[in-house]
């Protein structure tokens, strides 16, 4: 069966900054950068925001429920979304996967907005072969189900994938399902995961 890697995508493939998210809505929507964070971070409406619960409508009139004409969804959307840098040591270890036929998976907790902007503005998002997102499954790491889900839609099993999240819970949700899974630190680590799991050659090979 083909080998399959499953990537995460905050933290792992792109690095993004909440604080800066909050500073751009709030200087956006002239409001008090502390009353963002309550509503986004502190709140579960992020959580809803992922899992598919409430979609990005909603969030703009969450955050402007007055609807002034001069704070536009798009401009909302854009301050939401615009958080992202790529994390450069990554991409060879993606081409490399590549280049060894690797199937190739995003699997995050995301939400409709960050993902839409991220696949826009990034073309590493593009060497992937499919995206398991928790808004469109409905369901957040580390529930089972967006785990089987993806596995489902590799069409790949157990024994022939690897998983990488920073958060460690989310790691250990894969393991007691059975993936084999580590909690991204660097990328010099993460090589030497896959290269003892024979998913890439060592050099001296």
């Amino acid at each position: 069966m083909k080998k399959t890697v499953f990537f995460d995508l905050g933290n792992v493939v792109l690095f993004f900054n909440h604080q800066k998210m909050c500073r751009q809505i709030a200087e956006y929507c002239n409001l008090k950068e502390e009353q963002i964070r309550d509503t986004l971070l502190h709140s579960d409406l992020a959580a809803q925001y992922e899992s598919g619960v409430i979609n990005s409508r909603d969030v703009y009139h969450t955050l402007y429920p007055e609807g002034n004409g001069s704070v536009h969804f798009s401009g909302v959307m854009k301050a939401i979304s615009d958080i992202f840098q790529v994390n450069d040591s990554i991409l060879p270890i993606i081409k490399q996967l590549r280049e060894q036929s690797i199937s190739l998976y995003i699997l995050s907790n995301t939400c409709e907005a960050h993902f839409s902007y991220a696949y826009t503005h990034y073309p590493v998002l593009h060497l992937f072969d499919g995206y398991i997102l928790s808004y469109e499954v409905k369901a957040r790491k580390p529930d089972p189900k967006i785990y089987l889900h993806a596995l489902e839609k590799a069409g790949c099993s157990k024994e022939h994938c690897f998983y990488i999240d920073d958060v460690e819970e989310y790691v250990q949700g894969a393991r007691n399902l059975g993936i084999d899974a580590e909690q991204y630190i660097n990328s010099e680590l993460l090589l030497e995961h896959l290269q003892q799991r024979h998913f890439l050659p060592r050099l001296q090979e």
